[in-house]
């Protein structure tokens, strides 16, 4: 049997307190969101840099001074400075790569030869002819029936929504506390499954600034301040594909100073798709090895199982993995593990055809109503998201169940939907 999170007449859905605007707000309106840019203007524009070049022609600055970034037209800069920019723009092509990069290493499992295919998934924002609406039309009309047949064999989720009082203080500090309940759910779950401890390397993949990173040093150091083993490889790696202003890789250096504790600090820019974890690990030579994210977006979620899966000299020190996943809809046919997509089939799921129609459903679980609760469809096209969310989810506990006779691997519920709609999570223990 498996298992899914239906929606529970008790969770409500979060809602925002409005706040008076920064008069010094850009006034670029964001209409998607229904609100204002949250950057900040100088004191004589009426925009942001990004949104600059919107400034009209009459106004007394130049907005033709103000250019799209050749490399990454998502921001802008100064076209006087174009060339400068262009020396340290963190868009621009990598020249050189470390030592654990291998290009394309996790698109496929090493122990089997296994070549990608090129994706035919349906292009559902694309321009449609009649006859492609109504083949689409069908698709649809039979994963939604497929996912009713299989919302019959599901069992309610595992709830496991914990509080280390490692970060009380920090919950009680912060006004918004969806973030570090979440991290404290996550590293009281890692207390419970025995691998929150200072014997162990935490490798956050998909990490951004590191923020669950520190927090569990927190609770770690929260829980043997006074007993912290000498000599230990204990410390964090971390692992993203972009470039993070704020980083915290400092800041858990310096909460660690006053109890005389010195953890290995390790991060890498590189995309999960081409990272060779043991010689990413090589250096630190860790006792442990222990997996974590905080909200890992669809395909990062596979390329993070292959990675384990891939692991040559390391394996021996994997000691499990804990992941609140997201972003279901970003998942690639082709980039689930072999066995998850065996699983898909067998459940009806049986090309990326119907996979980009099931990744369209996932949707339905977090994207709301534009009209409210009044909406006569909603709830339903709620209950069929969750399905379909907990389907992908099953296919991924499936394959790493049958592919790694070691470990455990299941899903639980982390979080409350008032705290995150995206409040499943995965983790994978050494068997006993």
């Amino acid at each position: 049997m498996t298992t899914t999170d239906l929606p529970n007449q008790n969770d409500n859905k979060r809602r925002k307190k409005s706040k008076p605007i920064d008069p010094n707000r850009c006034e670029f309106i964001l209409l998607n969101k229904k609100r204002r840019c949250g950057m900040m203007r100088q004191k004589d524009h009426r925009f942001c840099l990004d949104h600059q070049k919107l400034q009209p022609k009459s106004d007394d600055v130049d907005a033709q001074d103000r250019i799209p970034c050749p490399l990454d037209p998502k921001h802008t800069v100064w076209k006087n400075d174009l060339e400068q920019h262009l020396k340290k723009c963190n868009a621009r092509a990598v020249e050189t790569h470390e030592a654990w990069y291998k290009k394309n290493y996790n698109t496929v499992l090493q122990s089997q030869i296994e070549v990608p295919k090129k994706s035919n998934e349906l292009d559902l924002c694309a321009t449609k002819t009649e006859e492609q609406i109504n083949e689409r039309h069908q698709v649809f009309t039979k994963v939604i029936e497929l996912l009713k047949e299989y919302s019959k064999t599901l069992e309610p989720l595992l709830e496991k929504v914990y509080r280390h009082p490692g970060l009380d203080s920090w919950v009680q500090a912060k006004e918004n506390k969806k973030h570090i309940l979440q991290q404290s759910s996550l590293a009281g779950l890692l207390k419970e499954l025995e691998l929150l401890n200072p014997h162990n390397f935490f490798v956050e993949f998909g990490c951004g600034k590191g923020e669950l990173s520190r927090t569990i040093n927190a609770c770690v150091v929260s829980d043997y301040n006074n007993q912290f083993p000498k000599d230990c490889k204990y410390g964090f790696g971390f692992i993203d594909r972009g470039c993070n202003r704020m980083k915290v890789d400092n800041k858990i250096l310096q909460d660690c100073e006053k109890h005389e504790i010195h953890p290995h600090i390790k991060r890498s820019r590189i995309d999960i798709e081409h990272l060779v974890v043991d010689k990413f690990l090589e250096s630190v030579e860790p006792d442990g090895v222990v997996a974590i994210s905080k909200h890992l977006c669809g395909v990062a979620t596979d390329l993070t199982l292959k990675c384990l899966l891939n692991l040559t000299t390391t394996l021996k020190n994997l000691k499990g993995l804990v992941v609140a996943m997201c972003c279901r809809h970003v998942c690639d046919y082709e980039q689930m593990l072999p066995e998850s997509r065996e699983y898909l089939a067998a459940n009806g799921i049986e090309d990326d055809t119907m996979f980009s129609v099931l990744k369209k459903v996932v949707t339905w679980a977090v994207c709301g109503s534009m009209t409210g609760d009044e909406d006569p469809n909603y709830k339903e096209k709620e209950q069929l998201g969750l399905i379909a969310r907990s389907m992908i989810d099953n296919a991924r506990v499936t394959a790493i169940n049958k592919l790694m006779p070691l470990f455990h691997a299941r899903l639980t519920r982390y979080a409350t939907m008032d705290i995150t709609l995206e409040n499943h999570c995965l983790q994978i223990t050494k068997r006993q």
